[in-house]
């Protein structure tokens, strides 16, 4: 991975000071390490949030807190413009003016004029010590204790209590204000309770923390910086990994799932994460159109039916959460309406099979018919919207995944556009071998062109659960003698590409 971006969307807040009494040995090497820590964060593209105001020193001019120092070493290596702040200046207008020295503000003043830092202002007349500290927790995402004294462990024990990680050292420096533990204490419970402080990977980190050790050094300050940065980065995995995904990829047979493996850059022996009722499961990321990442779970019933897709459907839905749900896969398609190959995107699902038996045998149909949610409407609207837009990604993406659709079939005509097309779909226990049954289901809804076994079931778990759910079917046969396995492998890939082009471009994550 590129190390520029391994904490881009962090800010860290190092929260510390030292007492007037610390040996100038031991404060030189707290800032040794501080210089060393700042450039690696700024490496990994984090930034700092740090409060400005005066700057403490002890008797022979040794710097007391490590903001300043945190201000200088980010202007020494960021000297050129930025187009991202690295530093938010939380400070007053006013005690900058009366405790900072002019050289202080013109650094400051620099970095903002740069680009490099930008400045959170505070109001003199309601500036303590709890609001600076507020402040720069709202902004922070992570926090690094180093000496201080109770002011430091109320920030860690906020900041905790928002599920941000702490990562509290060893480093005996006192505290500037003579007041408590600091860092040690933090460091005391951190051991006690790790995931208080790291919640998804404390337990990890507190086996590490010998090797982190600034007190009795066993490694170079420069590799110290760096497994800090690593410990946070692995932190925020692990966090993301906890998270519902925002989008459920559903699957019925084992070449639908190798498609949406293969079209989700999922390892064919990717090894599956297993629920507690035995699932297998996926999961990948999908980069979307606005530079936001959509989280997608991958599963499959692996088998065909509308009893299995539901319970499925329910049970991830349940345990897992994800905000919107995408049914892909193959589909028998109507005879000149479908071809071989082509997409659909279903507008409605019809579960044909509901039926009342009348007195004298006679049946007489009680489908129940399911439309796509105003939300879904509204993205496959706009989707659909730029067809030549959508056709030259398509295009790249069929490309990508080397599918190839033959120019001719003897079963019948073959997809000659890449373009998706919206068409109501028949839902049932069928498996349909007969052009005649097929038409039929044409008289309980005029605009049947395709007919499956899962989407009435996967539409009434999602509608259980309130999920927006949109099903994408890749046209494999026409449900009629003719019918075989040649394009089952052609179509999943098909449906599975625009699946993944689909949410990456058309739909609403709803987060």
């Amino acid at each position: 991975m590129n190390n520029s971006v391994v904490l881009a969307e962090s800010c860290i807040l190092l929260a510390g000071s030292i007492s007037n009494s610390t040996d100038n040995a031991q404060i030189d090497k707290a800032h040794a390490f501080v210089d060393e820590l700042v450039k690696e964060v700024i490496d990994s593209g984090g930034s700092f949030v740090a409060y400005f105001a005066a700057e403490p020193i002890n008797a022979d001019q040794k710097p007391l807190l490590f903001d300043w120092t945190v201000a200088r070493t980010i202007d020494r290596i960021l000297p050129d413009e930025s187009s991202k702040p690295r530093l938010k200046i939380v400070a007053s207008f006013d005690r900058l003016k009366t405790r900072a020295n002019p050289e202080q503000r013109k650094l400051l003043n620099g970095m903002i004029a740069r680009g490099v830092a930008e400045l959170i202002p505070l109001d003199e007349e309601v500036l303590t010590g709890g609001n600076v500290g507020d402040e720069q927790i709202a902004h922070a995402t992570a926090m690094i204790v180093l000496g201080g004294g109770k002011g430091v462990a109320d920030r860690a024990r906020k900041m905790a209590k928002k599920s941000a990680p702490v990562l509290p050292l060893d480093l005996q420096l006192g505290a500037n204000s003579e007041d408590g533990s600091g860092a040690l204490g933090v460091l005391s419970s951190f051991q006690i309770n790790p995931l208080t402080f790291m919640p998804f990977s404390g337990n990890t980190v507190v086996k590490s923390l010998p090797a982190l050790s600034l007190q009795e050094p066993v490694l170079e300050f420069s590799d110290i910086a760096k497994r800090i940065v690593k410990v946070f980065y692995q932190e925020e995995q692990a966090r993301i990994s906890a998270l519902p995904p925002d989008v459920l990829v559903l699957t019925a047979l084992a070449a639908e799932l190798a498609a949406a493996k293969q079209a989700l850059g999922i390892a064919a022996d990717a090894p599956p994460t297993t629920t507690s009722t035995g699932l297998h499961t996926w999961k990948a990321p999908i980069n979307c159109r606005d530079g936001s990442v959509a989280s997608c779970m991958v599963a499959c019933f692996a088998a065909a039916g509308n009893v299995d897709a539901a319970t499925v459907t329910a049970t991830l839905l349940t345990e897992y959460k994800p905000s919107n749900v995408v049914m892909m896969g193959i589909a028998a398609g109507m005879r000149d309406k479908c071809a071989l190959g082509e997409v659909v995107l279903a507008e409605r699902v019809v579960a044909y099979e509901g039926t009342a038996v009348l007195q004298g045998g006679r049946n007489e149909p009680r489908p129940e018919m399911t439309r796509l949610s105003f939300r879904v409407r509204q993205d496959l609207a706009a989707y659909l919207s730029n067809p030549s837009g959508l056709e030259q990604r398509l295009s790249r993406g069929y490309e990508c995944m080397e599918i190839v659709l033959p120019a001719s079939a003897d079963a019948g005509p073959v997809a000659q556009s890449f373009i998706p097309k919206m068409a109501t779909v028949a839902s049932g226990e069928w498996l349909i071998r007969d052009p005649d049954k097929f038409r039929q289901l044409r008289e309980l809804h005029g605009k049947i062109e395709m007919a499956e076994m899962e989407g009435a079931g996967v539409f009434a778990a999602c509608e259980t659960h309130s999920k927006p759910v949109l099903m994408i079917r890749g046209i494999s046969d026409f449900g009629d003698s003719t019918k075989d396995n040649r394009f089952h492998h052609w179509a999943a890939q098909a449906a599975a590409a625009v699946t993944v082009d689909y949410i990456a471009y058309g739909l609403t994550l709803g987060r």
